[in-house]
């Protein structure tokens, strides 16, 4: 049985080319119930990264529970990039979002139960790891039916944009709730820590009545495919076998997040013992790194084509490399809000190019298995550089942890150069 033709309703609304994509109905449903669902997971995020630090004063810690929630689609990526060949994208995404809700919910009951260990915790970001390995390559497979192909490209990047003003908001609200909990004093038995974690992890509950809402409300024509799933991921592989360019592009891509995205972990640890500060700085130093994203999805968005991608690419990996070098030489909080900023910027400007490329590069009937291995170079990498990075972090001043890693993203770049120099995006 083959897939029936997609059909995209015909773009209405905004005409500013940086939001053009929100003219298409669809997609336009996706973005805003994004955003609240997003905003949510990052105040979810920032407020068990900073409750599993406080109980045990381990830097180790954060970067463990981030491991566990990326780490399965490593092994599970290619399944869940051949549910999304198979099965509605659509029906796919919305039933691990709605397994996230019910994650959340039971947190929430273990926090107020006083029973959120370190280790429970552990074990219920590894369950939402199985999770996003099915609904990361869905979500990603399912953009291209949204928009028209002379939109994927401004699609991809308000994408980022959605994740990265959920970066910037998530973890300043995660603070907001903190802050009140604190001023209000405990409540009933809980701590004020205690309260401002609660609190974030409801609200990441509530918003993901928003995406779900929004899913139900697209329309688009999907039918299911005819291969098993063994030929699936072969058929994946297969295809990017015969791409080198590609293969280079996920290489670098998984070293970029190797030594660029450990820094956001180390956040808790840098706040408390280089800066001096506590959860109010915390979060607004985990906003400002949103904030630099937030500014590269803009410029991605306006002015990103396929013939420029390779420059994009090179430009956000060394700004990636120039935001680790500045937040390793700094022990105040305006200066490193500053290298936060170029950090998140240089990152997600490369990563939204990156996957816009790879969404030209790949047809349709292996797209969602094409993405999965995207998705895995994505989750691989955090188990090499978040566990490296809050190892060597036990050992050695985090100031000289964060150098390495500006050291180690500044050879990304040479490759990136390389790899922009000497070949061409994919037709």
């Amino acid at each position: 049985m083959h897939s029936a033709p997609r059909t995209i309703p015909t773009a209405t609304g905004p005409r500013f080319p940086t939001f053009r994509s929100l003219g298409h109905r669809n997609y336009r449903l996706y973005f805003f119930g994004q955003i609240v669902s997003f905003t949510g997971s990052w105040m979810q995020n920032a407020a068990l990264m900073w409750l599993v630090f406080e109980a045990t004063s381990d830097p180790l810690w954060p970067p463990l529970l981030l491991v566990a929630q990326v780490g399965p689609t490593i092994l599970l990526g290619p399944l869940g990039g051949s549910l999304a060949d198979r099965f509605s994208k659509r029906r796919v995404v919305y039933a691990s979002q709605f397994a996230f809700l019910l994650s959340s919910l039971v947190i929430a009951a273990l926090v107020m139960g006083n029973a959120a260990t370190p280790w429970v915790l552990f074990a219920f970001n590894l369950c939402n790891g199985v999770i996003q390995a099915v609904d990361l390559p869905a979500r990603l497979a399912l953009v291209p039916d949204l928009v028209p192909k002379a939109d994927l490209i401004n699609a991809v990047s308000l994408n980022s944009l959605v994740f990265n003003a959920a970066r910037a908001v998530g973890p300043s609200l995660a603070g907001a709730l903190f802050l009140a909990a604190g001023t209000l004093g405990p409540i009933g038995g809980y701590a004020p820590l205690q309260l401002g974690a609660l609190g974030c992890i409801l609200a990441n509950s509530l918003s993901y009545i928003a995406v779900l809402m929004a899913l139900r409300r697209i329309r688009i024509a999907e039918g299911t495919g005819e291969r098993g799933p063994a030929s699936s991921m072969l058929d994946g592989i297969r295809y990017l076998r015969s791409r080198p360019a590609l293969v280079l592009l996920l290489l670098l891509t998984g070293g970029l997040c190797v030594f660029g995205w450990p820094a956001l972990t180390l956040f808790p640890a840098y706040t408390k013992l280089v800066l001096g500060m506590a959860e109010k700085e915390y979060t607004t130093l985990v906003s400002s790194l949103g904030i630099g994203a937030l500014v590269a999805a803009l410029v991605n968005a306006t002015f990103g084509t396929a013939r420029r991608s390779g420059r994009m690419l090179f430009f956000g990996a060394l700004t990636s490399a120039l935001g680790l070098f500045a937040l390793s030489g700094v022990h105040e909080l305006w200066p490193a809000l500053a290298g936060g900023v170029l950090l998140g910027f240089g990152l997600i400007l490369f990563l939204s190019t990156g996957q816009s490329r790879m969404q030209l590069s790949v047809p349709d009937a292996v797209r969602g298995r094409a993405m999965a291995f995207w998705a895995m170079t994505l989750s691989a990498s955090a188990p090499i550089g978040h566990i490296a990075a809050g190892s060597a972090a036990q050992m050695w001043p985090i100031p000289e942890v964060l150098m390495v890693l500006g050291c180690g993203a500044s050879i990304v770049a040479a490759g990136v150069w390389l790899l922009a120099r000497f070949s061409e995006p994919e037709a």
